[in-house]
């Protein structure tokens, strides 16, 4: 593990997160990240998927050893912003249930994708906080918990890339220091800096961690030009 990347507001790490997280000794306003769903899955001979309650407490066991680990470097005034579907939800709701006080946003792509006859549109996250996390409302409302942005386009470096925009939305509420644990593509932090705030990147995959900070420097070289 090392540091990968750094400017004025970002640092990448490059690493397994359960190693890094133990020497960040900045604290986090907010962690949003979209963690793999890491549903096991034995597929047969006959393309049988088969599935059991079993798969569940073997990513639960998983994700709770790390968001405990996220927990340690997390203000007691933070929130977590966590991406999941209709499979891992009930595994991330049970991580929480109890340390945490929970609500399920739902980011609507505006387009349907692949499926049956109900095809999906959207994707879920959620929103986890604590006792003294404060409440943080636009004008005396509040935000809806349906979340409208369109996906990233064919120039996508990441498979689970998400739109800038659509993190800049779950940002308004987050406070200066941000943490993505499983940083991906790097819209967190380019969401952060846009917002004038300060993120921590990790990233295991070495080549996906270069191009992260890649869009990094180019964010910043966008902006000097702009000017």
């Amino acid at each position: 593990m090392r540091e990968f990347y750094k400017d004025d507001q970002v640092v990448i790490y490059h690493g397994d997160c359960r190693e890094v997280l133990p020497i960040i000794s900045e604290k986090a306003d907010a962690i949003v990240t979209d963690p793999p769903y890491a549903i096991p899955t034995q597929v047969a001979q006959t393309r049988t998927i088969t599935r059991n309650v079993g798969d569940l407490s073997i990513a639960e066991a998983g994700l709770s050893l790390m968001f405990g680990e996220c927990d340690r470097v997390l203000r007691e005034t933070g929130r977590y912003f966590v991406f999941c579907d209709g499979t891992s939800y009930p595994v991330l709701s049970r991580v929480f249930y109890g340390k945490f006080s929970t609500a399920l946003l739902v980011w609507d792509k505006d387009r349907i994708g692949m499926g049956r006859e109900f095809r999906k549109q959207h994707e879920l996250v959620l929103h986890a906080w604590q006792k003294a996390t404060p409440i943080v409302e636009s004008n005396g409302k509040g935000y809806g918990d349906v979340l409208h942005c369109s996906p990233e386009g064919v120039n996508r470096i990441h498979a689970a890339q998400k739109p800038i925009g659509l993190i800049s939305q779950l940002l308004r509420v987050c406070g200066n220091v941000i943490l993505d644990p499983f940083l991906g593509s790097g819209s967190t932090l380019i969401a952060a800096k846009k917002a004038n705030k300060r993120a921590i990147g990790i990233e295991i995959d070495v080549d996906i961690c270069e191009k992260a900070a890649n869009r990094c420097k180019q964010d910043a070289l966008d902006f000097l030009k702009s000017d």
